[in-house]
């Protein structure tokens, strides 16, 4: 009876942690007497838990002003130190290997882009590659091996965050298959590891850092080469325990359309994916179209999304007539998922909406699909998307485990 006692009290004081430093975290700065009220805790409870988080630098005091000329000790609040510590994320991609490094709050401390072809790399040619960006991230910006607290890693694919297995790459050429991603990452680069698909962990990477209020319910819609939806519930990825991937890019759209990399035609990505959209702009250039972007393009056999966007953004509506197809696939295929879930907020990453005239069409395309507009308020944002967004949401990641004691 007193051991079970005792695993309660454990679990209670662990609890307590993760619900006090949590709250901190989303609110602050935030007062001792506030943090008891809101949790319904016991305030010496609070003020006990906040000492030793002080002690270990996590945790900061913040004076607040003096209210009514009032005499007496000052008032003060707690906060996060966003600099006891950093995290470092790693994105294995399309393009190659991508690292961040970021402070508490997710602020950019440091960031490495490793293009490598990665169709027909092995798993442990991508590790040493790793290894090798890690240190040279680390020694190129002068930053302390111990001030990482640790790793967070994600890859396009399904991932089993609680055994730290990659169960299978969805990136084709791969074929990454049963792999102890966190157990081997563990061994090589002797920090703790979290691992996550790779747009779950965007979508908790802008939970966490941008600190604003969400719906309980909301989407987060990720297009760059694959197509993938991440339901959030709650602030937590849904069916996150069965590590699903939210791949919709291969959701079929025309069943006569163009034939896609897994064999089947007419798939979302072979429309809206960025090799897709490159192929469409280059096509126009060869075709003596598209003069803007033929102007701005460094490449006109390889376009860039950011030259395509600034292209239609600038007038140029041959362009623009061109990707509007692929743009209205998107807008339906997000209109679909609205129409099941109901959610009252979207947030789309995808560089081709960081102009304005794409994202004004698509803006058009999600309202007018949408059954219940009438009924239900919908609102859609845009993320600044960049090669960078995977990793920086693996920094929150190693922080998410930190607000829960794991680490």
């Amino acid at each position: 009876m007193n051991v079970k006692s005792g695993l309660n009290q454990t679990r209670m004081k662990a609890d307590n942690y993760a619900a006090i430093l949590g709250t901190i975290y989303k609110e602050g700065p935030i007062t001792r007497t506030e943090i008891a009220r809101q949790l319904e805790v016991a305030l010496p409870t609070v003020t006990t838990t906040i000492k030793s988080l002080l002690d270990t630098g996590i945790l900061k005091e913040v004076p607040l002003k003096e209210q009514n000329n009032a005499l007496g000790r000052r008032a003060a609040a707690i906060d996060f130190e966003e600099t006891a510590g950093y995290a470092l994320g790693i994105e294995w991609g399309p393009i190659g290997i991508i690292l961040y490094i970021s402070d508490l709050r997710g602020k950019q401390i440091a960031v490495k882009k490793h293009k490598m072809k990665v169709i027909g790399c092995s798993y442990d040619t991508m590790l040493s590659e790793t290894k090798q960006c890690v240190d040279e991230i680390l020694s190129e910006n002068e930053i302390n091996e111990e001030s990482i607290i640790g790793i967070g890693w994600a890859t396009p694919g399904m991932v089993d965050s609680q055994s730290g297995m990659l169960v299978c790459s969805s990136m084709t050429g791969t074929g990454w298959e049963d792999l102890p991603v966190k157990k081997d990452l563990e061994e090589l680069l002797n920090y703790p590891v979290i691992v996550e698909n790779h747009v779950r962990a965007r979508a908790v990477g802008q939970d966490m850092f941008e600190r604003e209020n969400r719906p309980d319910v909301y989407l987060y819609y990720f297009a760059q080469m694959g197509i993938s939806c991440c339901v959030m519930s709650d602030g937590e990825p849904f069916g996150r325990e069965h590590f699903g991937t939210g791949d919709i890019g291969h959701t079929i759209m025309d069943i006569d359309g163009p034939v896609c990399n897994c064999g089947k035609r007419g798939c979302l990505q072979t429309f809206i994916g960025e090799n897709a959209i490159r192929e469409s702009a280059a096509h126009q250039i060869e075709l003596g179209k598209a003069k803007q972007l033929k102007e701005i393009c460094e490449n006109p056999q390889y376009p860039e999304i950011e030259e395509i966007v600034n292209a239609v953004d600038m007038g140029d509506d041959q362009l623009k007539q061109a990707l509007l197809p692929a743009v209205r696939y998107m807008g339906i295929s997000i209109a679909n998922i609205i129409n099941l879930l109901n959610p009252q907020l979207v947030i789309v990453d995808c560089a081709l909406f960081n102009g304005r005239v794409l994202r004004k069409y698509l803006d058009q395309v999600i309202y007018e699909h949408n059954y219940f507009r009438s009924h239900l308020d919908v609102e859609v944002q845009y993320v600044d998307a960049n090669r960078y967004t995977g990793a920086r949401g693996c920094c929150a990641l190693v922080v998410q485990e930190l607000l829960g004691g794991r680490l």
